[in-house]
């Protein structure tokens, strides 16, 4: 076979390293003063805190109205109320936890059979999750917040009624919930990549996994204590009247976030000595040009909906997140984030078997407070794989001249691996022998920060990755994270009573971290994969492009 042309095979390196998804030039060398500086200087750069870092993705230069553009208390408002339902959303999941021996005796049910309801809950999320977001790409984010919310309020009005009425009605309710929250998981971080920059996107992913995993975890407890005074239908009555209020900070705070305007790009290609070189797109010039629109009025910010993409065609982007199952790295992060998640599950539908007989006794209030451990963990967990996660794959993105690659976060998932193992051992242990029952409550602590790092690598690897696809990847993550706790829901309580609750927690815990473990090809050729996608362009072969 004749050799191709050196300069042609350059030129395909070239190409391809500029098309590799995920990998951006981050840190602007400010002591270089030749033409690649001039160049980096032209764009905009971080204005509190180190200054040579780049902002990317670029603000629109010629529109006041882009998210990116938005003053911090804009957004943080934006950020809190899209947390606030998010919380609330991750509420009302295992809020019957506290309340598992009251509605067993109510409906005349095992725990098992109660636990099926939560199953109901959970692939209902997955399923409606592939319905709601393509209107949220079409439509905008602000639609689907609002619509979401009122049905989800509607749908604990129902569950405080049928709580006291027969199971049918019960489960049935619960489904229409799952149906209608499903977007707290796929929306959200969304709403993150729309508002905010790649240098602290990490931090503001893990306070929204916090938000979902604090949401599960302190559910339980603050219904462990309304469970006990007033009845588990007063649980459901309550969180209605905080899904209500946040219904209205949205409607009047929270304005649309997704940007159908132009924005400066940069691209990155090897030079002839193989050292890599950004080198900006020529609209990056236009930063100069006068501006085009004029700003919103708080007014205009609050309609409901915009009239539509017209090239978003909404078939294709119910399809696209079931190509995306044909990405590693996308079907890596749904088990990481899955498998984190499914702690949760399993604390929520085992803690009344768990603590309620001897010798522990636990009654409603105290197996809520059970919950409180599980969330300061969550809050060392965010913490790490936060703050803690950005500064490590800011420390490799300086060694690697500037340039961000997505796996320069993945070192964080040694410790979440470490802390998910000797949590669930700690856990374990602990209960089989019988110890006080501060053991297993500090287990389940530790074992949750390793819970709560593993949502957010799972989150912010794909997003980092693939952002262009932030929607479909939300949908697909949240779809199979669905599914993998609906399995739980089907086998904990009577895997336990066969096998016990150390080899239990021990057989979940070693999945965990085997899938933790295979990081390491990803951290070692996962830009390989990321360029052999590009080349692959399943949605173009699909025709979903």
């Amino acid at each position: 076979m004749a050799q191709r042309p050196k300069q042609e095979a350059q030129d395909d390196v070239a190409m391809d390293f500029r098309a590799a998804p995920g990998t951006e030039i981050l840190f602007d060398d400010s002591n270089r003063h030749d033409a690649l500086a001039n160049k980096l200087h032209q764009l905009e750069h971080r204005t509190k805190g180190d200054s040579r870092v780049l902002l990317v993705p670029q603000p629109s230069t010629d529109d006041p109205n882009d998210p990116l553009r938005w003053s911090t208390m804009k957004k943080s408002l934006t950020f809190f109320n899209g947390c606030w339902y998010a919380f609330m959303g991750g509420i009302t999941g295992p809020i019957m936890a506290a309340g598992m021996i009251q509605l067993s005796k109510t409906f005349d049910m095992t725990l098992q059979q109660l636990s099926y309801a939560n199953g109901a809950c959970l692939i209902n999320q997955g399923i409606w999750n592939c319905v709601w977001m393509p209107f949220a790409v079409k439509y905008g984010r602000r639609p689907v917040y609002l619509f979401s919310a009122l049905l989800m309020g509607i749908a604990c009005i129902w569950l405080a009624v049928a709580s006291t009425e027969t199971y049918t009605i019960f489960i049935v309710g619960r489904a229409f919930l799952g149906a209608f929250e499903a977007p707290i998981e796929s929306i959200v971080p969304s709403t993150i990549a729309d508002i905010f920059f790649l240098h602290n996107r990490g931090e503001f992913v893990a306070i929204y996994g916090l938000a979902v995993l604090g949401g599960n975890e302190l559910g339980p407890m603050f219904s462990g204590f309304i469970v006990q005074a007033l009845g588990m239908n007063w649980a459901f009555w309550i969180v209605a009247m905080f899904i209500g209020a946040n219904l209205v900070c949205m409607f009047f705070f929270m304005p649309e976030t997704k940007f159908v305007g132009h924005r400066p790009s940069l691209h990155l290609s090897p030079s002839h000595d193989g050292h890599v070189s950004p080198e900006p797109k020529d609209k990056v010039q236009i930063e100069e040009s006068p501006s085009q629109s004029s700003k919103k009025t708080f007014l205009e910010e609050l309609k409901f909906w915009n009239h539509g993409d017209p090239n978003v065609n909404l078939l294709h982007i119910f399809l696209r997140p079931f190509v995306l199952l044909a990405f590693p790295p996308v079907v890596w992060s749904c088990f990481v984030y899955g498998l984190a998640l499914s702690w949760n599950v399993i604390l929520g539908a085992t803690v009344a078997q768990l603590f309620a007989p001897p010798p522990y006794l636990f009654n409603s209030d105290d197996q809520g407070l059970f919950f409180l451990s599980p969330f300061v963990g969550s809050l060392v967990g965010v913490f790490l794989s936060g703050p803690g996660g950005d500064w490590i794959a800011n420390f490799f993105t300086k060694r690697n001249n500037g340039i961000r690659e997505p796996e320069m976060r993945l070192p964080t998932c040694f410790v979440a691996a470490f802390f998910t193992f000797f949590g669930a051992l700690w856990f374990g242990l602990s209960y089989e022998h019988q110890m006080h029952w501060a053991m297993p409550v500090v287990g389940a602590g530790i074992l949750s920060v390793g819970s709560q790092m593993g949502t957010t690598i799972g989150m912010n690897y794909a997003l980092d990755c693939h952002q262009e696809l932030s929607v479909e990847i939300m949908i697909t993550i949240a779809a199979l994270k669905s599914a993998i706790a609906w399995i739980w829901t089907w086998v904990i309580n009577d895997f336990i009573v066969s096998c016990g609750v150390l080899s239990v927690f021990m057989t979940v815990a070693t999945i965990n971290v085997a899938i933790y473990l295979t990081c390491i090809p990803f951290y070692l050729k996962g830009k390989e994969i990321r360029l052999w996608l590009h080349r692959k362009n399943f949605f173009e072969a699909t025709g979903l492009s």
